[in-house]
């Protein structure tokens, strides 16, 4: 008898896994054949505006290029308007589509959020990138952390996507389409010592994505959340300039590597890690028990804060 419950508890275990591994591969397959079938343009379906914040550089930039080819109007989101106004040329050049930019630095607070809603709320904006991020870099213990960095992974990493779902969800409800694309990380499936709390502000971006999904689905508009691995931006160059093992830079995936399997996914699954390698790595950390997840990640982390932490600086992207 107890080996039978045994064996039933294993079936609902290898059951539960391979749903939660199978289910994006399965849905982006059926996504793409719909798509295929009916042709229909992003602008069409969702509206005619994109916006993306942190899109000066790295994963936000290569959003904007992408979205940007499928014939959407951009608007890029970020504090360096030096940077927006190259990356808004770079569009227009090469994909001829209407931009414009917002400059907004997410680490002021609450201060910044009348100036975006003046800038965006008279626009039909179909879809909404939540990309901007913070992390200091190198491990760090969270004394190590100074209070001001503490605040940036706040305002930055919870609040701007939060505040910003908050102010243009009412719009896509009212307009029945509409889709939020809110990128996490991998960090959000275990904690992660030595980087608590970047993990915890990349826990809250997924548990908040997925409920919100379930908020806003009835209202047509759709929400997906994505959790990348290593993507070689300047959030990671530390591993590749700094670190005395240089086989690091071969694990970082390229940004334009990223968005050419990240970009297939918009509009077709809720859920994915962006790059088909990044979704390896996620599957096997679900095979790992929790305990274990924290004590490897607490390992590898530590000895990286051993060879970094001297050189550690935050960076907004």
């Amino acid at each position: 008898m107890f080996c039978a419950l045994l064996g039933w508890l294993g079936l609902y275990v290898a059951a539960v896994w391979l749903y939660e591994n199978l289910r994006s591969p399965v849905l982006l397959i059926l996504g793409s054949i719909k798509q295929t079938v009916f042709r229909q343009k992003l602008s069409q379906r969702y509206g005619k505006w994109a916006v993306i914040t942190g899109a000066s550089d790295g994963i936000g930039k290569g959003y904007a290029h992408y979205l940007a080819r499928q014939g959407m109007a951009i608007v890029l989101v970020a504090r360096n308007e030096a940077k927006l106004a190259k990356v808004a040329a770079e569009i227009q050049t090469k994909h001829g589509v209407e931009t414009k930019i917002v400059v907004a630095d997410f680490s002021k607070g609450p201060e910044i959020y009348p100036h975006l809603e003046r800038a965006l709320g008279s626009l039909d904006i179909g879809i909404l990138v939540n990309n901007v991020g913070v992390s200091h870099d190198t491990p760090k213990f969270v004394d190590e952390v100074p209070q001001s960095v503490i605040w940036d992974l706040i305002n930055v990493n919870v609040a701007a996507a939060t505040l910003l779902c908050q102010m243009l969800a009412p719009a896509m409800k009212r307009r029945q389409r509409g889709l939020i694309v809110n990128v996490s990380s991998i960090a959000s499936v275990s904690p992660s010592p030595c980087m608590s709390i970047y993990a915890a502000t990349k826990a809250y971006m997924t548990s908040f994505s997925v409920a919100l999904r379930e908020e806003l689905g009835p209202f047509g508009v759709e929400v997906q959340t994505v959790r990348p691995s290593f993507v070689h931006t300047n959030m990671t160059d530390f591993l590749v300039k700094d670190a005395k093992d240089t086989r690091m830079e071969k694990y970082l995936v390229t940004v334009d590597s990223f968005m050419a399997y990240a970009g297939c996914t918009i509009g077709k699954v809720d859920m994915t890690s962006g790059h088909w390698s990044h979704g390896l790595q996620i599957a096997g950390l679900y095979l790992i028990p929790e305990v274990a997840r924290v004590f490897i990640l607490g390992l590898i982390n530590k000895k990286l804060r051993d060879e970094f932490h001297a050189k550690g600086k935050t960076k907004l992207r």
